[in-house]
C-alpha cells in the first residue's frame, strides 16, 4: 500500500495487508476455485465460545463499508457505525475504490480520530464503480471478526442497538447464518416520502431458508445483515464475479443455514442518481438478476438446481408479463425477450429433469431396484431346480440322494436354498 505525502509516515499500521484487486479471470477458472472452497468448508458449524472478543486484538464485529465518490454521504454512514452501542470490539473497514472527490480525506479524519477501529484499504486506481465486485472482494480478504456486516457509503444505520441485538442473536441461536431486519428506503431528493425496501414481513414469516433466498422471496438489503465469518479470510471466487450482488451472497451464505429478520427498522437505503443500482433501467436489472441466477446455480451446484430452475421460470414469467401489465416497463427489447425466453425453456427442461431425479433418490429407487433383482433371482432358482429336478434321470437322483447321506451338508444347502427361493416368492 503506498501513500502520497508527509503525513503517510503518521498513518497507523493496517492489522492487515491491503488486498490487490483481483484481475478479471474467466468464469471456469471462478467456478473451479467456487466449488473448492465450499467443498473444503463442507460440515462447516458456528463457533460455540463467544466470549473471547471483549476488546482484544481480534474484533468481534467486522464492518466493511464500501465507498466510491461519496464525500456527500460517507460521514453519515460512518457516524451511524460508531454510535453503536456494544461491550464488544469491533473494526470497520474503509474500501474505497480509488475515489475522485474528498471521500478520501474525509475517511482519514475518522481514522486519525478512531485509531485502532477505523483501518483505510484503498485502491490506487479504479477496479469498477459499476461492477463493484472486483473492490468488494478486496473487502472480504480484511474480515477477522467472527460476525461481519455490510455498509456502503451512501447507506446508513439508524438504530444504535442494531449491532449488538444482532449479534445477542446470533450467539444465542447457531442454527441461524445470518440476522438481518427491516431496511427504510429513503430518496435522496425527498421527491418522496420514506418507504419499505422490499419488506420481507409481506411473506408472512420471519425464517428464510436457502429456497426463499433463491427464489427471492426472501430479500434482504445489505445494509441490514449481520452474517457469520464462514470464509474468513479466504473469500469464495465466486463473490468476483460481474453478476454478484446482495442477493447472490445471501444465496452464498445460505448454503450454511438459515437466516432470521427481525421485525425492526434499523437500516437505511439511499436512493440517488449516482447510485450504482438507482439509475438503471427495469430491464438492465432484470437482466443482472437472471444472469446472476445462471453463474451461481452452477457455483452453489446440482444440489440446488431444481430451486434455481423454479425461481428462473417464475422470473422469466414475470418479465415476459411485465409489459402487458404496464407498471414496470411498456415494452422490452428482442434481444431481452429472446434471452429471457432462452432461459425459460431451458429452466423447464432442467426443472424437470433434476426434479425427477431427486424424486427417484430419495425415495430409495436403487434400493428398491436391487431388492426387485435378488427375488427374481431366488424365484427363478426355485423354478429352475424344479424343471431340472423332474428331467432328471432316475439314476441321476439317486446318487444326489447317496451323495447326500454320504455329506449331510449337501442336503441342508439344498434345503436352504429351496427354502429361500419360497421365503422370497
Amino acid at each position: 500500500m503506498h501513500f502520497v505525502g508527509s503525513r503517510a509516515a503518521m498513518r497507523m499500521k493496517l492489522p492487515l495487508n491491503n488486498p490487490e484487486s483481483p484481475s478479471k479471470g474467466s468464469f471456469i477458472s471462478r467456478l473451479v476455485r467456487t466449488r473448492k472452497r465450499l467443498k473444503q468448508l463442507n460440515g462447516w458449524a458456528p463457533k460455540e465460545d463467544h466470549s473471547s472478543h471483549r476488546y482484544d486484538a481480534t474484533p468481534k464485529v467486522s464492518i466493511m463499508l464500501i465507498t466510491f465518490n461519496h464525500e456527500r454521504y460517507v460521514s453519515q454512514a460512518l457516524d451511524s457505525i460508531l454510535m453503536q452501542e456494544r461491550d464488544f470490539s469491533i473494526e470497520i473497514n474503509v474500501i474505497d475504490d480509488a475515489s475522485t472527490d474528498q471521500t478520501q480525506n474525509i475517511v482519514r479524519q475518522y481514522e486519525e480520530a478512531h485509531p485502532g477501529i477505523i483501518n483505510c484499504y484503498f485502491n490506487q486506481s479504479n477496479a469498477g464503480h459499476i461492477t463493484t465486485q472486483l473492490n468488494t472482494i478486496r473487502g472480504f480478504q480484511t474480515l477477522r471478526g467472527e460476525y461481519f456486516a455490510l455498509l456502503e457509503g451512501d447507506d446508513y444505520w439508524t438504530d444504535e442497538k442494531k449491532l449488538s441485538t444482532q449479534v445477542l442473536f446470533l450467539d444465542a441461536n447457531r442454527e441461524f447464518v445470518a440476522c438481518a431486519h427491516q431496511t427504510m428506503k429513503v430518496f435522496d431528493d425527498a421527491s418522496r416520502p420514506p418507504e419499505h425496501f422490499l419488506p420481507f414481513k409481506a411473506f408472512g414469516q420471519n425464517t428464510a431458508s436457502m429456497y426463499d433466498l433463491i427464489t427471492m422471496a426472501g430479500v434482504f438489503h445489505l445494509s441490514s445483515i449481520v452474517y457469520r465469518n464462514v470464509f474468513e479470510l479466504n473469500p469464495p471466487s465466486c463473490l468476483e464475479d460481474e453478476y454478484s450482488c446482495e442477493v447472490t451472497i445471501n444465496m452464498l451464505y445460505g448454503v450454511f443455514g438459515n437466516f432470521y429478520c427481525l421485525d425492526q427498522y434499523m437500516s437505511a437505503y439511499r436512493v440517488h442518481d449516482n447510485g450504482v443500482f438507482s439509475g438503471r433501467t427495469y430491464e438492465k436489472h432484470w437482466l443482472f438478476h437472471l444472469h446472476g441466477f445462471r453463474r451461481f446455480s452452477l457455483y452453489l451446484g446440482p444440489k440446488y438446481w431444481v430451486i434455481f430452475s423454479r425461481a428462473v421460470i417464475g422470473f422469466s414469467r414475470y418479465v415476459l408479463s411485465a409489459p402487458a401489465k404496464g407498471q414496470e416497463v411498456t415494452s422490452l427489447s428482442i434481444k431481452t425477450k429472446m434471452i429471457f425466453w432462452a432461459h425459460l425453456l431451458v429452466a423447464m427442461v432442467v426443472y424437470a429433469l433434476t426434479f425427477t431425479f431427486n424424486r427417484i433418490y430419495h425415495a430409495n429407487f436403487w434400493k428398491r431396484i436391487y431388492q426387485a433383482g435378488v427375488k427374481a433371482f431366488l424365484r427363478s432358482l426355485r423354478y429352475t431346480s424344479s424343471i431340472i429336478y423332474r428331467a432328471t434321470p432316475v439314476v441321476v437322483i439317486r446318487t444326489l440322494f447317496l451323495l447326500e447321506s454320504k455329506f449331510p451338508k449337501l442336503q441342508l444347502w439344498r434345503r436352504h436354498i429351496k427354502g429361500k427361493a419360497k421365503g422370497n416368492d
